[in-house]
């Protein structure tokens, strides 16, 4: 291959070749590029935002944790105060409410008796604290179950609506991103070449690293026929990109060229690519492209069938004959 570099060189002279000035590809690239960083931006607001939801909830489990300790201490109390005002209502029963009477009575001397009165008083006051206390706390517990569950409810809702809002911001991200790449790649094929009749942006047919080719123009056919293009060697089914700006003009699929397809270029040549695999997205019929566009895959259909998969391709200035697009071809490769 080396050799068929220095002799291709010989023969076309050194190629005016450029790199890709300011252009649509590159205005894109920039737009493309402001998207990525105004998502990454984005997407940096809502990690903050769902950071201090998470120490929120946090936060909110640790104060419900400890209104939880806190229920079941209260819980104890009330049960507590329920057993003993239980009990004083069994002994009431049991008794009557004579007994206090009685055991007045039965006290030895008066001091006696006003204590015991005032010791059974302050019995029944506690008790009704108690219970009043009981009914304070069970309140208490019921309004912090539902403030519980109010807030949680509400964190649930919010975070979630953070991580869909976060999702969909890396979604995007994402998808910006892969412009950005892919830009950047057919920014990287594109050459600008100011030479004789080749004027313009233009890509190699296949990525340079994956392909080679030789001029053979000319060189014999079967039945006589001669060849009327460059055959571009590389792997089946890897990206073929159209050779320049332009519009896919025609598909067509016969016995000799198999898969084959037309790119009418905006510097007034008909490119012919033969024997592919397939079609990509951007290379329907009527699709306008820039050099550098995914447009096909690597084949060898046609007479190449069983053959090396490669691009028979073929150069048509103004829809005309073909000539040979040798020279064409390797400045825009090599």
């Amino acid at each position: 291959m080396r050799r068929y570099l220095v002799v291709s060189f010989a023969l076309i002279g050194a190629a005016a070749v450029a790199v890709l000035p300011i252009s649509a590809v590159a205005q894109d690239l920039d737009g493309a590029r402001d998207r990525v960083g105004s998502l990454q931006e984005d997407l940096e607001e809502v990690s903050e935002r769902y950071e201090e939801v998470v120490a929120a909830t946090e936060e909110l489990r640790d104060e419900l944790d400890e209104l939880e300790r806190e229920e079941r201490r209260l819980i104890a109390r009330a049960e507590d105060i329920d057993e003993r005002l239980a009990a004083r209502a069994r002994q009431v029963y049991m008794h009557g409410a004579a007994s206090e009477l009685e055991a007045l009575l039965a006290a030895e001397g008066p001091n006696v008796g006003v204590e015991r009165a005032s010791f059974f008083a302050a019995i029944q006051d506690r008790e009704v604290a108690d219970l009043e206390e009981a009914i304070a706390v069970r309140a208490r517990l019921e309004q912090t179950r539902e403030l519980k569950i109010e807030r949680e409810r509400q964190l649930e809702a919010y975070t979630e609506e953070l991580a869909q809002l976060r999702d969909r911001v890396e979604g995007d991200l994402e998808v910006a991103e892969q412009r950005v790449s892919a830009l950047e790649a057919l920014a990287a094929r594109q050459r600008t070449i100011n030479q004789g009749g080749q004027q313009g942006r233009y890509a190699c047919p296949l990525d340079p690293w994956l392909t080679h080719f030789v001029d053979s123009w000319g060189a014999p056919r079967s039945g006589g026929r001669s060849h009327k293009g460059t055959d571009i060697m590389g792997p089946m089914g890897a990206p073929v990109y159209a050779f320049t700006d332009g519009v896919i003009s025609r598909h067509s699929n016969s016995r000799l060229g198999g898969i084959s397809l037309y790119l009418r270029g905006d510097d007034g040549q008909v490119y012919f690519y033969t024997h592919l695999q397939g079609y990509a997205a951007a290379g329907a019929v009527g699709n306008r492209v820039r050099a550098g566009e995914h447009i096909a895959y690597n084949g060898n259909t046609g007479n190449a069938r069983g053959g090396p998969p490669h691009i028979h391709f073929e150069r048509h200035p103004g829809g005309g004959s073909a000539v040979n697009p040798y020279p064409w071809l390797a400045r825009a490769c090599f």
